[in-house]
Formats: C-alpha cells, sequence, structure tokens
C-alpha cells in the first residue's frame, strides 16, 4: 500500500452529483455509466454505493468481462448490468453470461439480434436494441430492423437506445443532436407502426442530460457529469469532482538556469526551485503532461521536463524555497470540477482520458461525508 499517493473518493459528493442529475430529469430513470473502472474511480465501490444507496435499478458497462467481475465480486448487487458494446453474443460459452447472471445485453447489429432472436433460452432476456440514428458506430439501421420485424412483433422490445455523438455542443435547431433525435423518433414510430411494442427508451448522454434535451424519455444516461465535471463548456452543470488525487513532496532543491534535470535534454530556463513527486507515467501522469499547472501550499508551479515512470518534477520560482518541503502533501487534482478541466485544457486532452487514466498502482480510498 502506497500511503503518501491515493485517490481519495468521496462517495457523499457522489451521491450530491446524482440527486442533482436527477433533478435535471425527475421523471426519468436513471442508468449510470459505470464503464472503465467507473471512469477510474472503482467499479465496485461505485455500483455498490448506487444501487444500494441510491437505488439505481440499472448500470451500465461497456464490455461483458466489466459485468462478469461486477456480478461475480458483488453477488448481492440487485441492479442489472447493461453491456452495450463488447457483447460477446458470438462467443457459445460468453453469451452464457446472460442466461446465468443479472446482465443484459444491448444488441447493436444483427448477427447478435440472430443469435439473441435464434436463441430459446433468451427468451426470458429482454431485448435491449439499440439503434444508429446517426453516429455511424454501433447500432442496427432501420433497414436492418425492418427485416426482422415478424420476429421482433413476437418478444418486443424492452429497451430502445441510441448515442449522441455531439451532444456537449451547445444545441441549436437542426444541428447533429435534433438530427439523431428525429431518426430515433422515427425508429420508434416504425416499430410501433409495425406491430413492434417498445416499451422503454433512452438517447440522453451527460452532454443531453445538461441542457435538457431528450430527458422526456424513460432513462437517462449520465456517465462524465455523475463524476464532476461539465461536458457542455460554460453550462449550467455544477456537479463536483468525486476525487481528489493526493501525493506528496519527495525532495526539493535549487537549480541554476542551463543545469539539466532529468531524462533527456531538459535544461532548466532559469533558476528554478524543483519539487520532486513520487508519481509518472507508471501511475498515469501522460507524458503530455508537461506544463500543467500544480499548486503546492497554495504555491503555483509547472509540471517541467519529462514525466519519468515513477516521478514528475514541478518548478517554482526560487524565491518560494523553504515554502515548499520535502513531505508536504500535494493535491494533484481536487474537488473543484476546474482543477481537472484546467489540466486537460493543458494537456490538450479531456478530463475522460486523465480519471481512467489513473493507474492501478494508485490505491482508491472512500470515503462519504
Amino acid at each position: 500500500m502506497r500511503h503518501s499517493s491515493f485517490l481519495e473518493i468521496n462517495l457523499g459528493i457522489l451521491g450530491d452529483n446524482f440527486q442533482k442529475i436527477k433533478k435535471c430529469a425527475p421523471n426519468a430513470q436513471i442508468l449510470p455509466m459505470v464503464k472503465a473502472d467507473a471512469y477510474g474511480h472503482g467499479l465496485l465501490s461505485i455500483s455498490r454505493f448506487l444501487s444500494a444507496e441510491c437505488g439505481v435499478k440499472y448500470l451500465g458497462c461497456a464490455r461483458l468481462s466489466e459485468a462478469m467481475r461486477l456480478s461475480e465480486a458483488c453477488p448481492e448487487l440487485t441492479a442489472t448490468t447493461l453491456v452495450f458494446s463488447d457483447t460477446e453474443m458470438d462467443n457459445p460459452t460468453h453469451r452464457e453470461a446472460y442466461l446465468n447472471f443479472n446482465i443484459t445485453p444491448v444488441i447493436h447489429q444483427a448477427s447478435d439480434l440472430e443469435v439473441f432472436l435464434s436463441d430459446k433460452n433468451f427468451r426470458k432476456v429482454p431485448l435491449v436494441l439499440k439503434f444508429n440514428s446517426g453516429m455511424n458506430r454501433l447500432g442496427l439501421t432501420l433497414e436492418e430492423l425492418e427485416k426482422y420485424v415478424p420476429r421482433l412483433k413476437q418478444v418486443g422490445v424492452a429497451h430502445l437506445t441510441s448515442h449522441l455523438a455531439r451532444s456537449p455542443e451547445k444545441l441549436k435547431e437542426g444541428d447533429k443532436s435534433h438530427k439523431q433525435l428525429a431518426e430515433f423518433n422515427r425508429a420508434r414510430q416504425f416499430l410501433k407502426d409495425a406491430g413492434v411494442e417498445v416499451r422503454e427508451t433512452s438517447l440522453s448522454n451527460s452532454g443531453a442530460i445538461e441542457q435538457g434535451f431528450a430527458t422526456e424519455m424513460d432513462f437517462i444516461r449520465p456517465g462524465l457529469m455523475l463524476y464532476g465535471p461539465a461536458s457542455v463548456e460554460n453550462g449550467a452543470w455544477d456537479g463536483r469532482m468525486i476525487s481528489r488525487f493526493i501525493t506528496k513532496v519527495l525532495k526539493t532543491f535549487i537549480v541554476k538556469q542551463g543545469t539539466p534535470v532529468g531524462y533527456g535534454v531538459n535544461v532548466a530556463p532559469k533558476d528554478m526551485l524543483i519539487a520532486v513527486l513520487p508519481i509518472g507515467y507508471g501511475d498515469g501522469i501522460h507524458l503530455a503532461s508537461s506544463g500543467v499547472k500544480v499548486k503546492i501550499n497554495g504555491i503555483e508551479g509547472r509540471l517541467f521536463g519529462r514525466v519519468n515512470m515513477d516521478m514528475i518534477f514541478i518548478g517554482f520560482d526560487p524565491s518560494v524555497e523553504g515554502k515548499i518541503k520535502s513531505g508536504d502533501r500535494v493535491e494533484f487534482w481536487s474537488h473543484d470540477t476546474q482543477d481537472i478541466i484546467e489540466m486537460a485544457r493543458d494537456m490538450k486532452t479531456i478530463p475522460y482520458e486523465i480519471m481512467c487514466g489513473i493507474s492501478g498502482r494508485i490505491p482508491r480510498v472512500y470515503k462519504v461525508s
């Protein structure tokens, strides 16, 4: 156990964010996305909390392996896990999981639908169907649905879903999101007119929820916003970051202008105080992090030079010598979502990548406050 570097996750803040999301769509059920290890925050603990404390009935994963891990580690979990992409329906052995555990595949291609409808064992499994409304990634087309209408009439569609490609952009009439919604409604109406029962629907992801778009459907599917950051820049979402990334100062020293520091040719451009932190790319600190702002004891410095596997260097003006010392605690990011948003901007990436990238070397520590 590394005691000085850890990701502290506040489940109380997660609960607060959940309640704020409920207010965005008071008549919809919430299907939280817990894929990618709950965006780096720990699949098992986050799922347990959402099920037991928030009362969610469904959770969203990307892969069958994620859903299996959840089912095997948390047999007490009452929520059904939906697998949205790598369903492994083409593997007879793996698809047995849907018959033996509380896991449901999201059918997104004709070959999987054929397996689902042909295997009589799946008659007790609800059919969750993804429609390609224009993102052109996963989902059945209207033409493919038409071919299956006679068989779909026999089982009905428990849940029709799709995914919005550009919901973080400010919405305006005639944009991509509106066109996708129109296509989705066209598919739903087509199935209804053809005599296929569609019992539930969902389309709205984080960016859409933040803007009140398609939130009148039966479900909304929050991802990023659940963990804190907003999807829509300068939008109305005011969630808090559920985690803090804590580390410490390993060592400090003064370098003179022209002095090389660490691997490669990283020469101090001026006299600097260097603070060494014991985290690096082995912990998920991306190589593109050079130049990122980091505060220690309220003093702002910048990540200097090349990220090492096990450490990074933060450069400060030498005048702060003595104000930053070995052993001082460092909050690499805080519960203020602006920290990780600005970090992502400096790295020319997105908060998703930073959160999901924190490696298993960093312990996850949970608290409720």
